[in-house]
């Protein structure tokens, strides 16, 4: 399963490069991602279909900032195959690293999620945008540090330098301002912030939805 799991992520970058058309590369990558996930679970088909929802509301926001843009958009400004790919990388990212829920100041990280996603959809400006995102991360590190939470954000600045460079050197999607090697800084705060925050705020719901507990908080 792992190895299936490690090869989800070059046959991807293949497929993101190299398969003609957005409809194309959508069927592809299902096809890819069906045969090396395998079964999912119920909780397993929501929380993907919760992230793929949440993120195309995200990228339409950001888009309209002109953070980005896809060179070939169909809906929300968006190839059709975009619409599936942040569940991807969750579900990926959670089935290859796994491990226990954390516990403890939900309240904390729900306000730095907040702001953190905020920062995304209303700051245009790519300095401004990496100082502030990256202020938000190292307080959230500083305060979140468990193995664990460095392993989901670190794995996650990992993918998404493959997947950011994948797709901009082979004119998926773009940045402005010509940032060096076509990808502007914040890249690494915003993926290392998703690793950190999904999971300090979504692998503990995966959990207690899996195996049915509750897990505990304290009073921090």
């Amino acid at each position: 399963m792992r190895t299936r799991l490690l090869l989800q992520v070059p046959a991807t970058m293949l497929i993101l490069a190299f398969v003609p058309t957005n409809l194309c590369k959508l069927a592809a990558l299902l096809l890819v991602w069906a045969l090396s996930f395998g079964r999912l679970s119920k909780v397993e088909t929501i929380f993907y279909v919760c992230v793929c929802l949440f993120f195309t509301a995200m990228n339409a926001a950001s888009l309209k900032q002109g953070i980005f843009m896809f060179a070939h958009p169909d809906i929300l400004l968006q190839p059709v195959w975009e619409l599936f790919m942040w569940g991807f990388y969750l579900l990926h990212t959670r089935r290859l690293l796994n491990g226990a829920a954390p516990a403890g100041r939900h309240a904390t990280v729900w306000a730095l999620a907040l702001a953190y996603s905020a920062a995304f959809v209303t700051i245009h400006d790519s300095n401004t945008l990496l100082l502030v995102t990256g202020v938000l991360l190292l307080l959230g590190l500083a305060l979140f540090h468990e193995p664990l939470d460095l392993a989901y954000a670190g794995y996650m600045v990992l993918l998404g330098a493959l997947i950011e460079y994948t797709g901009v050197h082979s004119g998926q999607w773009g940045y402005p301002g010509n940032p060096p090697g076509g990808v502007p800084l914040w890249f690494i705060t915003m993926w290392g912030g998703i690793g950190l925050f999904m999971r300090r705020l979504i692998v503990p719901i995966l959990v207690r939805h899996e195996t049915g507990r509750q897990v505990p908080a304290d009073a921090a």
